[in-house]
This record gives structure tokens, sequence and C-alpha cells, in this order.
């Protein structure tokens, strides 16, 4: 009997192929499975920075050192030298190039409005810290289109004015560590309220929003939320109950008016934390409801920003 070689090894190389075929897709299938569940890729996670506190980031920042500082909402990111700073780091951008980088993060106006930030030193080493974005004081850089320094805040460190932490520097290094429901969790009703009134001055209305309660669609809120400039509590003084009586200076975006407002906010004890009552905001965005400008009226907490 012949044997047709030729056509054995032609349904040999098929079975071949078949076998091969299939093995692949079954590859391909497990893979796909196995990665459900996992998130987005690594690359497109968010950078962390390690939760140090001022002492220990000064020992690795030290004076004159160089690092690259990452803006954690928009991942842009620019040189600077440390320049001094005994309670915090006064840094400078390197060049023009870096300043022009760290104000696009301010959508192109210098601002006192703190940013989550991580500094990356050239060791490798990342820290969750906060900056602001005003230049201010003196510079020693030249050529580098920054008219003094500006100042980055890590855990628990103060401010030169006040000597005291400052809570909106605070709330943005939690952000930056990624620990910010860890944080809120340690918190009592008197200070989630503070904490809330922060978020919305520093325009991070993704804070905000973790800390409000309400069953209905909060959108509309938030969008209200995000026409205030620049909101500064004066007082916060316990009502009855789990409600407080906050005394507020509000100015809209669009307008250079400052608003005097007493509102009454009602806080929620959850299971995660404290939260504000969504309805207990209607007269903080009542722009009709204005009432007199009356300097003397409150005792007002001056400003410390450097």
């Amino acid at each position: 009997m012949t044997i047709n070689i030729y056509k054995h090894r032609l349904a040999y190389a098929l079975t071949s192929m078949v076998v091969l075929f299939i093995a692949f897709f079954l590859v391909y299938k497990y893979s796909i499975i196995s990665k459900i569940g996992e998130g987005p890729p690594s690359d497109n996670v968010t950078i962390v920075g390690d939760f140090l506190t001022w002492d220990e980031a000064k020992g690795s920042f030290p004076k004159n050192s160089e690092a690259t500082v990452v803006d954690i909402d928009s991942s842009l990111s620019f040189r600077v030298q440390r320049r001094g700073g005994s309670r915090h780091a006064d840094v400078q951008p390197l060049t023009a190039a870096d300043s022009a980088v760290m104000k696009k993060i301010y959508n192109g106006q210098w601002t006192w409005k703190r940013k989550a930030v991580v500094v990356k030193l050239d060791n490798g080493q990342i820290i969750a810290a906060s900056m602001n974005g005003m230049p201010h004081g003196q510079g020693a850089i030249s050529d580098n289109d920054f008219n003094g320094h500006f100042c980055i805040h890590f855990r628990n460190s103060k401010t030169h004015g006040s000597k005291k932490v400052d809570l909106a520097h605070q709330l943005m290094i939690w952000k930056a560590a990624n620990l910010l429901d860890q944080q809120l969790v340690l918190l009592n009703s008197q200070e989630i309220v503070a904490v809330f009134f922060t978020a919305i001055d520093q325009n991070d209305i993704k804070i905000a929003a973790k800390l409000i309660d309400s069953t209905d669609n909060i959108e509309p809120l938030l969008r209200k939320l995000e026409t205030i400039n620049s909101i500064k509590t004066d007082k916060i003084n316990k009502a009855e109950g789990n409600r407080f009586r906050v005394d507020l200076r509000v100015v809209f975006k669009n307008s250079k008016d400052e608003i005097r407002k007493n509102i009454i906010i009602n806080t929620v004890e959850k299971e995660v934390y404290w939260k504000i009552e969504a309805q207990s905001l209607t007269d903080l965005l009542d722009e009709n409801v204005r009432t007199e400008l009356q300097s003397t009226s409150i005792v007002t907490m001056e400003e410390d920003w450097d």
C-alpha cells in the first residue's frame, strides 16, 4: 500500500496549528479573567507619597538640595531647590520653564490656594506634601521668572507666622498620601465642619463631596459650590445636638464682594465618618440672602499664609 507522505504532513501541520490556536486562546482568556477587578494598569495609578513628619522630611530634603514636585491632580511636575525654612520648606523653581509649569498647575494665576503634591527626591524617595502657589519673600535664584519663594508643607509642619499647623495644608497632605478617609475617621463632628469649608475654600470639590450626606443627587449642589471662590470660617459654635452655628465670609467667583453669612450646619454620624446634611447648605448657596457687612460684628481669624 502506498502512503501519501505529503498529505499526512499537511494534516499534521493543520492539526498542530489548531492545537496552538486553542492553547493561545485559553491562555489569553485566562489572563483577561484573572485581571478582572485589578483596576487600571500601574502606570495610570495616581502617585502616592510617604506620610512623613516635617522632622523626618527636612532631614531627607536639606537646604540647597533639589527635588521634583508633582501635582496630584494634573500629574504635572517641575524642579525646585529648597532655599530655607525652619517650620516648613521654602523653595524656588529652578528655571523659568519650571515656573511656567507651576503657574500652569494654578491655571495661569498665582494664588495662595493649596495643592496636594508629592516631593520626589533624587534618591528616589517620594514624600506627601502640600504647596501654595504664591511667590513671596526673598528669592536667590535668578532668571527663573519667580519673584521670591513659595512654601511646601509636610505632615505636622507649621507656618512661620503663627507657628501653628495649617489645616488646609494638612488636608492636602492627607490627599497626597492617599490617607484622606483614614484621617477623616479620626475627626469629630465640629472638625468635619471645619474640613468641609476648608476643602471648598481650596476649591477641592471632590473632598467636599465626600462629606455631604444625602440620598438625592448632589451634582446640582456641587455645581453651586464650585461658584464659590473663597470661603473663610470665622467661628464654629456648637448649637444643640449635632448642629453648629457657623460664621462665614464668602466671595463668589466673578465678584469681589465679601458676603457675611451665619448659617446652621447639621451633621450626621455615619458608619465611615461624620457628614454634613445637604439641606443645611441651602442658606450658604442662596446669593440673594446676604447679610450686611459689619467688620466689627465678628472677630475674624487673620490669614497666615507663609
